[in-house]
């Protein structure tokens, strides 16, 4: 994967909707059944709250951008 893609431990916000407090770590990355590379998202403030989108969505700047804390 290259360096520029998501990668597991990167912590991203919401980019342009009334959650972009939220902050969100890549905790899995895998190809679903569609053939289609997905990324797991777990809720950096509540452990119970996840989500699985598209890797390409999380890749989006226009939908999620680097939490300071991932910025090297």
């Amino acid at each position: 994967m290259a360096s520029n893609q998501p990668q597991i431990g990167h912590r991203f916000k919401n980019v342009g909707t009334p959650f972009r407090t939220a902050v969100w770590v890549l905790t899995e990355i895998f190809v679903g059944p569609d053939g289609i590379d997905h990324a797991r998202l777990t809720s950096a403030y509540d452990a119970t709250e996840r989500k699985t989108i598209a890797l390409s969505v999380v890749a989006d700047s226009r939908r999620f951008t680097l939490a300071e804390a991932s910025r090297k």
